[in-house]
């Protein structure tokens, strides 16, 4: 009888068949108890994955339903800006925050905005147009991206739609804290916005969250996220360069409309950096234990590998087995009569 990692081999004239290896040791006439796993465990795991393995079939089998992930995603980001309501006081705090920020970004080498907004102002037609790029160009580029990722079924997308989730909340409480009027409400700037699309300011006028929420710059931010978020898509290195354009686009027009300071530019890498690292610590906490795994249900294909029989080392498998002419003992009975 030769030993096995789980288990033993005889050989016997009928070929070779393996033996557990509790039966070696057991006493005659006994019963050996054979262990399987918890099924509590599973059950629970299996329960959890229920919902979210629906929901990937129901994804796989009508591709358009992948693309109602956008309305929570719209949900949450109008609910979080919604809350600036219960804010008392912005408009006076944010009168009054201007000139600090303002003299912060002087400092920081900010002073060339106002000649910028300037020459902005006495060219109306190209004025139009950065106001019209400051209105829209945010909301669509997300959008298209957003789709983007959930067309070429990016693995990332839970990863950066959660980023963006976040940007909006870090953005909500650096306003709930300290708001801050934008330039052109000050007298030494000029609201290009306005000028060109007088609806503008009636409908900021009305959400103190887009009219006091300047320090971080989230159209800064969102430009940045776009273009992170563009690197799943693109694979041609130029390609992933020419992406950063758009945020570079974005910094000239908020600081030529004079929407956003110097210093609202600066910090919104340091509001995405932050928004990554909240999306992505529950997978870093799982991978060093301090969160449960997720286990997903196991499918048949998955299920059937795991049950395999394992082949142990120079030793045939089941369908290998050799006939009762080709064992060991039939082979030394020949040996034998020689």
């Amino acid at each position: 009888m030769t030993g096995g990692w789980c288990a033993s081999v005889t050989h016997t004239g009928l070929g070779t068949r393996p033996v557990h290896r509790a039966a070696r040791t057991a006493p005659p006439g006994s019963r050996i108890r054979r262990t399987t796993p918890a099924a509590g465990a599973g059950a629970r795991s299996a329960r959890g994955g229920h919902l979210a393995t629906a929901l990937r079939r129901a994804w796989s089998r009508h591709a358009f339903l992948r693309y109602a992930q956008i309305i929570p995603l719209g949900l949450v980001l109008w609910g979080l800006d919604a809350l600036d309501k219960f804010r008392a006081g912005a408009a006076a705090a944010g009168i009054a925050h201007a000139p600090v920020v303002a003299a912060i970004s002087d400092q920081l080498g900010g002073g060339f905005a106002e000649p910028l907004n300037d020459w902005l102002a006495a060219h109306p037609v190209i004025g139009a147009a950065a106001a019209w790029y400051y209105i829209l160009a945010h909301g669509a580029a997300v959008g298209i991206v957003g789709l983007l990722l959930i067309w070429r079924r990016a693995p990332a997308f839970g990863l950066h739609r959660n980023a963006l989730i976040a940007c909006n909340a870090i953005g909500l409480a650096a306003f709930w804290l300290y708001p801050v009027a934008p330039p052109r409400m000050l007298p030494a700037y000029h609201d290009t916005a306005a000028a060109a699309v007088p609806v503008f300011s009636s409908v900021m006028e009305n959400n103190a969250a887009a009219e006091f929420a300047s320090l971080p710059s989230l159209h800064v931010v969102w430009a940045l996220w776009v273009a992170v978020a563009a690197g799943a898509l693109l694979r041609h290195p130029a390609l992933r360069a020419a992406a950063w354009l758009y945020p570079a686009i974005t910094v000239a027009d908020v600081l030529a409309t004079a929407n956003h300071y110097l210093l609202d530019v600066i910090t919104a890498p340091a509001v995405l950096l932050l928004a990554y690292a909240i999306a992505a610590s529950p997978a870093l906490a799982r991978r060093v234990g301090l969160l449960p795994v997720r286990h997903r249900p196991r499918g048949p294909r998955s299920a059937a590998r795991v049950q395999a029989p394992v082949r142990l080392a120079g030793l045939p498998g089941p369908r290998e087995a050799p006939e009762a002419g080709a064992s060991g003992l039939g082979r030394a009975e020949p040996e034998r009569q020689r």
